[in-house]
């Protein structure tokens, strides 16, 4: 060996003698912690001697065995809760629920407010109240009320419900299915029974024992559960859950929450020391929802309340003009007819009922009793004292009979084979296909139809107006001894075969309650 030449075993060479191979495994001594396998075995083998120092008979490390222990430990909680389990079956989603929790953190003042907006007393005070009187006491009794809700009782009252969803998730635990792995031959709801259970492997309740720890390990052993019951008994009536017995599942899983023997089971059988229980924390607000439901609530009251007395007003209304509340004069541009358009998500005629009632008047009264009265009577053979009052009548008149003219063309054009009405129709087959440019045209067709419609029963109003003004007007002069407006009433009575003045009185009183019936849609 020269000496002047390097050691051989100092060279390149990758070899177990070789400088790289010490210091590989030189590095390997000091780092060996950061080596993921190694260190997953190491915390595999501490668990399997802390679980076999435990000595525990819920579960054998060595065969992995699922002892008869975990079976009495769900048997002992089966027995409590299986009454309960049918009777809250669905109460997670129940509003009533959320109601009675809400209603125990209330106080003497905030029931009597919240009372006040119970659909009973609103329709009791709505018999005395102007509506908008009454609906301006609901809206300042809710800032009222709304503002008693603080962010302590709010918190307070979320709390308790988040409680209770946490034991009912417990409780709706299929504690049954755990139990038949352990004895095939036990029956469903026999809490009475003597069980044989026998060991299992522990591979066959993973699953279910990971179920498990989503609901039992948020439980707050020791908090107040008297009050969640509370709620539970107020809602079903009974007793759902023996109190003492309820006590005593909670001790247990306080024990089974501190010892974390059941983490532990499932990280040695599927060999992940690293495996953590996901649990179902529930984190609901139900204070808010509420308050809103409240509020549409009276909303919606109120709303039926107006919808009610405008209904009867409508009828009312309709019996002193038509004498029936059963008027279909409209051929075309009906209520019926918005079906097919309803079905394409579109608002269709939305003047057809105020545009029924004016046709049947137009065509009904005013080209007959209307008429002889006021045109054939008071204009052409009456002698008036102003042309200016006279012709201020015949426009009114004229306005109307043109009005009349128009609404039966109107109508007759929406008819399947009219002018607008096939080409609506056509356009709305085509909507059917997503034809954006056919449903743009369906929409713009609408809007000008109904402006159309809207400014006929505006114009027909207007001049029903003038006319009735001046038929009050003629009416107060009839009874004078020296008459003003006209000059030659005698004439007029004795062309008429009936008395003048009780026509003119029942025109003005039912061109009144039209005038009202229409006004009453269009604001609509």
């Amino acid at each position: 060996m020269n000496p002047d030449r390097p050691d051989q075993t100092h060279g390149d060479s990758n070899g177990d003698g070789s400088a790289e191979g010490f210091l590989s495994r030189l590095l390997a001594t000091f780092f060996s912690g950061d080596d993921p396998d190694r260190e997953k075995k190491k915390l595999l083998k501490n668990l399997s001697k802390e679980l076999k120092k435990r000595k525990s008979k819920l579960y054998k490390p060595r065969n992995e065995e699922a002892g008869v222990d975990i079976a009495k430990f769900f048997f002992d909680i089966y027995r409590v809760v299986a009454p309960a389990q049918a009777i809250l079956q669905n109460a997670s989603a129940s509003g009533g629920i959320k109601s009675i929790v809400i209603d125990s953190f209330l106080s003497d003042e905030q029931r009597e407010l919240r009372e006040r907006f119970s659909e009973d007393s609103i329709r009791e005070r709505s018999k005395n109240t102007d509506t908008k009187v009454l609906a301006e006491e609901l809206r300042q009794t809710m800032i009222s009320f709304f503002g008693s809700f603080d962010s302590k009782k709010v918190k307070e009252i979320n709390g308790l419900y988040n409680q209770l969803l946490l034991l009912l998730q417990f409780v709706q635990y299929d504690y049954y299915m755990v139990l038949k792995k352990f004895d095939s031959s036990l029956m469903e709801g026999d809490q009475a029974a003597k069980p044989k259970f026998e060991p299992i492997s522990a591979e066959y309740i993973m699953d279910d024992l990971k179920d498990f720890l989503e609901v039992a390990m948020p439980l707050d052993t020791t908090a107040d559960w008297d009050k969640v019951l509370d709620v539970l008994q107020l809602y079903r009536g009974v007793e759902v859950i023996s109190r003492p017995a309820l006590k005593k599942v909670m001790q247990a899983i306080k024990e089974m929450q501190e010892s974390e023997l059941f983490p532990m089971i499932i990280q040695h059988v599927e060999k992940d020391p690293y495996w953590k229980p996901m649990v179902r924390i529930p984190n609901e607000k139900i204070v808010e929802a509420h308050l809103n439901a409240l509020k549409t609530s009276t909303e919606g009251t109120m709303q039926k309340i107006l919808t009610e007395r405008k209904n009867l007003k409508v009828d009312q209304l309709c019996r002193q003009v038509f004498g029936t509340t059963s008027i279909v004069r409209a051929k075309h541009y009906t209520e019926q007819a918005n079906s097919m358009y309803a079905k394409r998500m579109l608002a269709g005629y939305t003047h057809a009922a105020a545009f029924n009632y004016m046709k049947a008047f137009l065509l009904d009264y005013f080209k007959k009793d209307i008429r002889e009265v006021v045109r054939d009577l008071l204009l052409v053979r009456g002698k008036w004292s102003s042309n200016i009052t006279s012709q201020q009548l015949s426009d009114g008149f004229h306005q109307v009979m043109e009005a009349a003219e128009k609404a039966v063309q109107f109508d007759e054009s929406l008819a399947e084979d009219g002018e607008r009405g096939a080409k609506l129709r056509k356009a709305l087959g085509r909507v059917v296909e997503r034809d954006k440019s056919s449903i743009k045209f369906v929409r713009e067709g609408l809007k000008q139809v109904n402006t159309e419609a809207q400014v006929m029963i505006n114009e027909a109003a207007t001049g029903l107006i003038t006319i009735a003004k001046h038929l009050k007007a003629l009416i107060e002069d009839h009874k004078k001894t020296n008459p003003e407006l006209l000059l030659n009433w005698k004439e007029i009575e004795a062309a008429d075969e009936e008395d003048i003045e009780q026509r003119m009185v029942a025109l003005y009183k039912r061109i009144h309650a039209f005038v009202q019936l229409m006004q009453i849609h269009v604001r609509s």
